[in-house]
């Protein structure tokens, strides 16, 4: 019996409602699931369980896949509420924060012949220990729980994938291979940057520069010291706001994102950088949504982040992240001490081999994305019903060193209909792309990304522009002219 060959997303996207819950891509490793109608997600985010029961993947941070509620059942117990964590110094933290928050552990569990400890908490509790699962991004991953299941220990060693990657990071973001980290998502590779902010400096506050991708956010919000300001515009007038905040008080780091998410806005980072120097503060940027190879913003920065789970893998079938460190910073040696201090491997060897292997074009895949995203954008911008187009171009001010028309800008837009409310629910439902949390992939995915990031604060990030029918658009490889017919078909029924 042969098995059937994996479902192309470039030329069969899954966007029909009969699709609720596909993997995408056809992958047990898949970090995304479609939804393909609007009141899915809305019922999503609401805990529908004919809508939660039907995924069959899901962004893994956000909803435990299910060979991790699996092992979680095996090593605690049938209904035993608990996570399993991909070493102890994990589970330590993730104890700390259940505590902080207001919480009690119950035990930690250790697992025989594997780094992997499980944490035991009460139902109650349980809320906060997801909490750090989700904004710390430090889990086990879906190939770490199907070998911990086969009786074998998810290994973390000096592969050669895992030289590779630190070279080919390395090579992209302009400094040694030895100050590149890697990590199980981007989001840990932020907190343990993080964690080294505060190993440096525990008294002052950061600062979150531009509306951020939520959990960057909620790291600095949730996590003790719980010291932090928000500028959440990110434009020449919060630099204003910063300047004068810094003649008020000292701060320790400002953290910010090239471009935006979802607004797709560029920092001044050369006036940033300036800012760090006078008075003294880290500079952390993340480059995600630059899609690793057209920008380098670590010439600015102290130390960049990135979710290698995006553009660098582009297959969304394996997370993980990277840190790059700044060796000309002013404050390098003692920064690099700092993440030495605060890291461990947990990226598991299984992991690093298929991010190398899909890592090996994403010089070739991004170029192509480049293309198709700066036409899509230029055409949706013309489109009658379109009301706003978001994208990092030059009318955005892209200020981060180099002319907008000379770099690709990677492959995300949002945009927002005309009558939002009463045309984006038809819209969206009719859109025949894959549907779905998740960017940065080869194929084309669509989400209604407020709903899903912020659906219990709408009315309060709509203060900062993101409009509740904000639709985001990740662009892929697919043919340009096959993705403008059926953008134009869903927009124009």
């Amino acid at each position: 019996m042969t098995t059937a060959e994996p479902r192309n997303l470039l030329i069969s996207p899954c966007w029909q409602a009969h699709e609720l819950g596909a993997p995408m891509p056809d992958s047990v490793h898949a970090a995304s699931a479609c939804l393909p109608l609007w009141e899915h997600n809305v019922r999503y985010e609401e805990g529908d369980p004919e809508v939660v029961n039907r995924l069959q993947a899901a962004y893994p941070r956000f909803c435990f896949h299910p060979l991790i509620r699996q092992l979680c059942a095996q090593i605690l117990g049938p209904g035993t509420q608990g996570l399993i964590f991909p070493s102890r110094r994990v589970a330590e933290r993730a104890v700390r924060h259940v505590q902080q928050r207001g919480g009690t552990v119950a035990k930690q569990v250790e697992i025989p012949e594997a780094s992997a400890i499980a944490v035991q908490t009460t139902p109650e509790d349980f809320p906060k220990l997801k909490e750090y699962w989700q904004h710390a991004g430090e889990i086990l991953s879906s190939r770490a729980a199907e070998l911990l299941l086969a009786g074998r220990d998810a290994a973390t060693t000096e592969c050669p994938s895992r030289t590779i990657l630190r070279e080919r990071l390395a090579n992209y973001g302009g400094c040694a291979a030895d100050d590149v980290w890697l990590f199980p998502s981007g989001m840990a590779a932020i907190a343990c940057v993080w964690r080294a902010v505060r190993r440096l400096d525990a008294e002052r506050p950061t600062v979150q520069f531009g509306f951020p991708y939520v959990d960057t956010l909620k790291i600095q919000q949730r996590f003790a010291p719980n010291a932090f300001r928000f500028l959440p515009m990110g434009d020449a007038s919060d630099l204003q706001r910063l300047e004068e905040l810094l003649t008020r008080e000292s701060i320790c780091a400002v953290f910010c994102e090239t471009p935006t998410n979802p607004l797709l806005t560029m920092p001044d980072l050369a006036e940033l950088r300036r800012l760090a120097d006078r008075h003294r503060f880290l500079l952390i940027v993340d480059d995600t949504l630059a899609a690793i190879v057209n920008e380098n913003p670590l010439r600015f920065a102290d130390v960049v982040v990135t979710s290698l789970t995006k553009y660098f893998s582009g297959r969304g079938d394996v997370l993980a992240g990277g840190a790059r460190l700044n060796p000309n910073g002013p404050r390098a040696d003692s920064l690099r001490a700092a993440i030495r201090a605060e890291f461990e491997e947990l990226l598991c060897d299984a992991d690093a081999d298929v991010l190398e292997q899909n890592s090996r074009d994403v010089r070739e895949r991004v170029a192509i994305i480049n293309h198709n995203a700066a036409a899509l954008a230029e055409r949706l911008q013309q489109h009658p019903a379109v009301a706003q187009v978001f994208y990092p171009s030059a009318a955005t001010g892209n200020q981060s060193g180099s002319p907008a028309d000379t770099h690709g800008r990677g492959g995300l837009m949002s945009i927002v209909l005309h009558n939002a409310a009463q045309t984006t629910p038809a819209v969206f439902d009719r859109l025949q792309i894959c549907k779905g949390p998740n960017l940065g992939t080869s194929f084309t995915l669509c989400c209604p990304y407020t709903l899903l990031a912020h659906y219990t604060e709408l009315d309060e990030v709509e203060k900062y522009g993101v409009s509740r029918w904000l639709l985001r658009i990740s662009v892929g490889t697919e043919p340009l002219e096959v993705l403008w017919k059926r953008f134009s078909d869903a927009l124009s029924p």
